[in-house]
């Protein structure tokens, strides 16, 4: 029995009386499931003008290229974030893994180009990132597994918006 658990007993009594958490089998992950699906209700929203043809489609179409592109970039900062936390801290490989979503993404901030290639661009680069991220956490050099319980399912619903704006678009 060590030191804190004298002032344990002395505090509360008995051991036994302590509340203690109780073990879960797996992260509590509702915050960044909430998170996660409340920053993709903007392009379920421009998904939803562009489907109603009205006026300002366009517009949203434009903001879906543009929000695209800033998740493509965000996730490249999820990337670099696992890797400096990691023991023996960020490697080359690491770097560069961050670094192509950033250069991917760049292009799609430009003003010119149409938005239905941009579109495509964003849900290719998007795959290619999740099965890159899936890959490195089969290797344990991702991120951690719950995480990837909350990305999968979220940039699943990304590509069908995407596919959602093409498909409305081509009409």
């Amino acid at each position: 029995m060590g030191y804190t658990d004298v002032l344990e007993l002395r505090r509360f009594g008995r051991r036994n009386d302590v509340k203690r958490a109780k073990f879960s089998a797996g992260p509590n992950t509702g915050a960044a499931q909430l998170l996660a699906y409340l920053a993709s209700a903007p392009l379920i929203a421009a998904a939803l003008v562009i489907v109603a043809d009205g006026a300002r489609a366009e517009l949203a179409a434009y903001f879906m290229s543009l929000y695209g592109a800033a998740l493509i970039v965000f996730f490249g900062g999820v990337r670099w974030g696992v890797a400096v936390m990691k023991e023996g801290g960020p490697t080359l490989r690491a770097l560069f893994g961050a670094a192509f979503p950033l250069l991917a993404a760049l292009p799609l901030f430009a003003p010119v180009g149409r938005l239905t290639w941009k579109f495509a661009a964003i849900m290719g680069v998007m795959a290619l990132l999740l099965i890159d991220d899936l890959n490195a956490t089969r290797r344990g050099s991702g991120a951690p597994h719950w995480y990837l319980g909350v990305r999968l399912p979220l940039t699943v619903l990304i590509e069908l918006v995407f596919l959602i704006a093409i498909v409305e678009r081509a009409e």
